[in-house]
C-alpha cells in the first residue's frame, strides 16, 4: 500500500520551504487529527472524528474510547486495536496499534 502524504504542519502552522508547501508522510498526523477532531468538525465528513476532549470528563471510559478510535480509524482504512491506559500520574495513554 502506498504511503499517504499531506501538507506538513508543525506547531499548527503549514511548513513552507523555498516558497512551496512541504509534503510528508502523513499517517501519524492523520491519526492524531482523527482522534482530536469531534464529529462535525469537517463538513465533508460530518461523522468523522473521535472527540478525545469529550472523554476526559468521564470515568472508566477506556472501552468506549478504544471502540470509537477503532471505528474511526477503520473507516479511514487503518487496522487498529487501541489500548487505553493511565500512567501513575493519571495521564491518559493511547496506543493505537495501527497497521496500514
Amino acid at each position: 500500500m502506498a504511503y499517504r502524504t499531506d501538507i506538513k504542519i508543525d506547531n499548527n502552522d503549514i511548513v513552507i520551504f523555498n516558497n512551496d508547501l512541504v509534503l510528508v508522510q502523513s499517517d501519524d498526523q492523520h491519526i492524531a487529527d482523527t482522534i482530536n477532531a469531534a464529529p462535525g468538525w469537517w463538513k465533508q465528513f460530518p461523522v468523522d472524528g473521535v472527540g478525545i476532549l469529550n472523554y476526559f470528563k468521564g470515568r472508566n471510559v477506556q472501552q468506549e474510547l478504544a471502540r470509537s478510535i477503532q471505528i474511526n480509524l477503520q473507516s479511514d482504512g487503518y487496522n487498529s486495536r487501541p489500548l487505553i491506559s493511565y500512567d501513575n500520574s493519571g495521564n491518559l495513554i493511547i496506543d493505537t496499534n495501527v497497521t496500514v
